[in-house]
C-alpha cells in the first residue's frame, strides 16, 4: 500500500494516514520490536512523591505509565549518588543514593518496575572528579601517606593543593549560597581503575548473583576525554583506564551499552574507535536543528554517516540538562517546536527526549556575567537552574505537588520559573487537546513504531534544496522518506525519482513530472511518505 503521512505543523495538526495505512498493510506481520525511544530525566526536577518539592526515583516509578503513553522505552537519569551539589555530579560518595531522592531499595524499585515493562535504565556517571566531602579527598588532605593518599590528585607531595577541574579552579561558589570543593581523581592510579571497576560492576548486578536483571543496562560517561580537561596531566586515559574497564563489563554482561558524552561536543569518532564506547550523542545534528540551519543538517547527516559505523549508534537530541530549551525566543512557535519534535523522532539513529521537551517547556541558561549577576548566581553552577527546571504536571505552583527545589531559596535564585500558570505548558493543560505538542510526540512515536524503517533504520541524504532536507529511512525490508522543511516559508525541492519515488502521491505537496518529483512544504513542516 502506498501511504503518506503529513505533519502539517503550521496548522498544528498531524493527519495520520500513514497510521492507519501501516496497520492494514503489516496486520498479517509479526509485530516489530518497539521502537527505541529514550527519555532524558533530570532527578531533582521530574516528579516528587513525598511534597518535599525534590524529585526522586518513588516520583519516575509514579509516572512510568506516562512515559510509555509517549513512547519511551528506556530512560537516562542524571547521577543519583550522594552529593552536596544540586545537580549530583560531584559524589561526596560514590555508593548509595541522595536520601532526597530515595535509598538503595528505591533504586531497586525502579529497575524492578522498568524492567517489568520492557524498559531500560542508563545512568549518567561522573567519576573523574569527587567532592570535597569524600574521603579521597578529606583523609589525603595534608596528610600524605594515609590509607586513601594517592586516589584524590595533589599538585604537591605535603598534599595541601589538590587538583581541580576543567576551570583551574577547586572552590566554586555554588548554589544555594554555599561554597564546595571539586577535586581530580588519580585516574592512572591502579587503585583508582580498579575500584571504579567494581563500582560499576556493582550497579549491573548490585546482589551479586549474576543476575541482572536488578540492575543498570547501560552508562552514560559525563564529560569523557583521553587527556582530562587537556591539561596534560591525566593522559592516555582511554587505554589506560576506559578500555579496561569496558572490557571487564562486557565480559560481565555483553548486553551492557556504554555511551559518551564527548567532552568537545563533536562527532565523536575517537571516542567509538579509539575509546571503544557504544554510543555518542550527536551534537552536530542537535546545534544544526536547534539553528533550523538546513544546510548544517545536511552536512550533520553525510559526515554522522561516516562516523556510526556498524555496531556504533548515538543520541538524537534536540535539547539537554546543558542546553537552552528548544522552546527558546525565537524558536517558541508552535510549527516549530512540531517540526523539531520530528525532526528529533524522525531523523534516525536513536531519539532521546529531554524532560518536558514535549510540552515545550521554556528556559534559558545564564550566559553572561549581567545575567548571572541578576540571579545571585555567581559563574557556577546556578546558571544553568533555568534550563533543570520542574516539570509542569499541571500549571499551578502553589500546592508544592511540582520538584521546585530551587524555589526553597528565593534569596539564592529569585528567578521565576520560565513557564507560568495558564501559560498552557503542562501535562494536564495539553494532554486532551489532539494538536498539542504533547499529543504530536505521541503521534510521531507511534508512527515510528508502525514502520521498522523510521524505529530503527538507517539514515540517508538524498536530498538537500532550498531550506528543503529529505531523507530515505530503510530497513531490508522496509522503506521511507522524510522531508523537513527549515524555512519560514513554503519551500520546493526536486528528487530525482527512482523506484521508490516513483509511488509518491498526496495533495499539492507532491507532483510528478517525468524522472523528477517535486516536493513542495509549507514553513516548518515535515514529509513522511512510502
Amino acid at each position: 500500500m502506498n501511504t503518506i503521512a503529513k505533519l502539517c505543523l503550521t496548522c498544528v495538526c498531524l493527519v495520520a494516514t500513514s497510521c492507519q495505512g501501516a496497520s492494514q498493510s503489516h496486520e498479517d506481520e509479526a509485530a516489530p520490536a518497539p521502537a527505541p525511544l529514550y527519555y532524558h530525566i533530570f532527578v531533582r526536577s521530574f516528579a516528587d512523591s513525598d511534597g518535599d518539592q525534590n524529585g526522586d526515583l518513588q516520583g519516575i516509578i509514579e509516572r512510568l505509565d506516562y512515559l510509555q503513553s509517549l513512547g519511551v522505552t528506556g530512560i537516562l537519569l542524571t547521577p543519583i549518588y550522594p552529593s552536596e551539589f544540586y545537580h549530583n555530579y560531584f559524589a561526596d560518595d560514590f555508593y548509595g543514593v541522595d536520601p532526597e531522592f530515595g535509598d538503595m531499595d528505591s533504586y531497586l524499585a525502579l529497575v524492578e518496575a522498568l524492567h517489568s515493562r520492557d524498559m531500560t535504565l542508563i545512568m549518567d556517571q561522573e567519576i573523574q572528579y569527587v567532592s570535597g566531602q569524600h574521603d579521597w579527598y578529606t583523609s589525603a588532605l595534608n596528610n600524605p601517606g594515609s590509607d586513601l593518599d594517592g586516589l584524590a590528585l595533589f599538585a604537591d607531595e605535603a598534599n595541601t593543593q589538590p587538583v581541580g577541574t576543567l576551570f583551574g579552579r577547586t572552590r566554586f561558589d555554588v548554589w544555594p549560597a554555599q561554597q564546595q570543593t571539586i577535586v581530580t581523581v588519580d585516574m592512572l592510579n591502579p587503585d583508582v581503575k580498579a575500584y571504579f571497576e567494581e563500582y560499576l560492576l556493582f550497579w549491573m548486578d548490585p546482589n551479586g548473583d549474576g543476575d541482572f536483571s536488578d540492575g543498570v543496562d547501560g552508562y552514560r560517561i559525563d564529560h569523557m576525554m583521553d587527556d582530562l580537561d587537556n591539561a596534560g596531566v591525566l593522559t592516555g586515559l582511554f587505554e589506560a583506564f576506559w578500555i579496561p574497564i569496558f572490557d571487564e563489563l562486557r565480559a560481565t554482561n555483553p548486553d551492557i551499552v556504554i555511551v559518551a558524552e564527548q567532552a568537545d561536543w563533536g562527532y565523536g569518532e575517537s571516542f567509538l574507535n579509539e575509546g571503544e564506547t557504544d554510543m555518542v550523542f550527536g551534537f552536530p545534528i542537535w546545534d544544526a536543528t536547534t539553528k533550523l540551519d538546513a544546510s548544517a543538517f545536511a552536512e550533520a547527516i553525510e559526515r554522522t554517516n561516516t562516523v556510526i559505523t556498524p555496531g556504533h549508534d548515538q543520541f538524537v537530541f534536540i535539547e539537554n540538562h546543558d542546553t537552552p530549551r528548544f522552546a527558546g525566543h525565537e524558536r517558541n512557535q508552535p510549527d516549530i517546536l512540531k517540526l523539531g519534535a520530528a525532526v528529533n523522532l524522525l531523523t534516525g539513529w536513536t531519539p532521546i527526549v529531554y524532560y518536558g521537551q514535549e510540552i515545550g517547556m521554556t528556559g534559558e541558561k545564564a550566559e553572561s556575567e549581567a545575567e548571572a549577576e541578576a540571579l545571585r548566581a555567581s559563574i557556577d553552577d546556578a546558571r544553568d537552574i533555568g534550563v533543570r527546571q520542574a516539570f509542569r504536571w499541571h500549571g499551578a505552583f502553589e500546592d508544592g505537588s511540582l520538584a521546585t527545589w530551587y524555589r526553597a531559596d528565593r534569596d539564592a535564585y529569585p528567578l521565576e520559573d520560565s513557564n507560568q500558570p495558564g501559560d498552557g505548558v503542562s501535562v494536564l493543560e495539553q494532554e486532551t487537546d489532539p494538536a498539542s505538542l504533547l499529543n504530536t510526540y505521541r503521534s510521531l512515536a507511534t508512527l515510528r513504531a508502525q514502520h521498522p524503517a523510521l524505529a530503527t533504520g538507517s539514515t540517508e541524504l538524498i536530498a538537500h534544496e532550498d531550506e528543503i532536507v529529505v531523507l530515505r529511512r530503510s530497513t531490508a525490508n522496509d522503506e521511507a522518506f522524510v522531508a523537513f522543511n527549515f524555512s519560514g516559508a513554503a519551500r520546493t525541492a526536486q528528487v530525482i525519482s527512482e523506484s521508490a519515488l516513483d509511488i509518491l502521491y498526496g495533495e499539492a505537496v507532491i507532483s510528478q513530472s517525468g524522472e523528477t518529483t517535486a516536493i513542495r512544504l509549507e514553513p516548518y513542516t515535515a514529509l513522511v511518505w512510502q
